[in-house]
């Protein structure tokens, strides 16, 4: 007889406002260690930073940042583009005049940023002839190898404002 692996037990469900920060403590009074060279980074590809933040569940600390287009590519590992999705994408962010969803980006060689999650928006905003995009950079570059896709809670906050403003005819 095979012996089965235990099964996988899943986190409870935790009291409500009992894990991470509260606002007030999210605030970040100055850059230091990995930050400080990531804003470094972000200085010397020619972007800035615009705030930062220790994110309130577990106190990571992320750069909303405004970077060249051309200083972000998307990490080696990513799946391929979609064409219909980047240009369905481009269009919707061109009818609303916004880009209200910044992308992830991490630290990659020679003061260039890598995005794990925000090829499609990158490839729409490049088909827009965007300058530069919105990122929330995060400093510690591990990042870059966890798979967004199968994250639960994964960072898309701000996505579904693109795909409910495709229900609607803007003139």
């Amino acid at each position: 007889m095979v012996k089965r692996p235990p099964a996988r037990r899943l986190p409870r469900k935790a009291k409500p406002g009992t894990k991470g920060f509260g606002p007030e403590e999210c605030r970040i009074e100055q850059l230091t260690g990995a930050s400080a060279a990531a804003a470094k980074a972000i200085a010397n590809a020619g972007g800035c930073i615009v705030g930062s933040y220790k994110e309130p569940l577990a106190g990571h600390i992320v750069l909303l940042s405004v970077l060249p287009i051309d200083a972000v590519e998307p990490t080696p590992f990513q799946r391929d583009l979609s064409d219909a999705h980047h240009k369905r994408l481009a269009d919707v962010i061109n009818k609303t005049g916004r880009f209200l969803d910044p992308i992830i980006a991490v630290l990659a060689p020679k003061d260039r940023f890598w995005t794990p999650n925000g090829r499609h928006r990158l490839e729409a905003m490049r088909r827009l002839g965007a300058k530069s995009i919105t990122a929330l950079v995060v400093p510690d570059r591990e990042v870059a190898g966890k798979s967004w896709r199968s994250t639960p809670g994964r960072l898309t906050t701000l996505r579904s404002a693109h795909w409910r403003s495709s229900a609607f005819t803007v003139g």
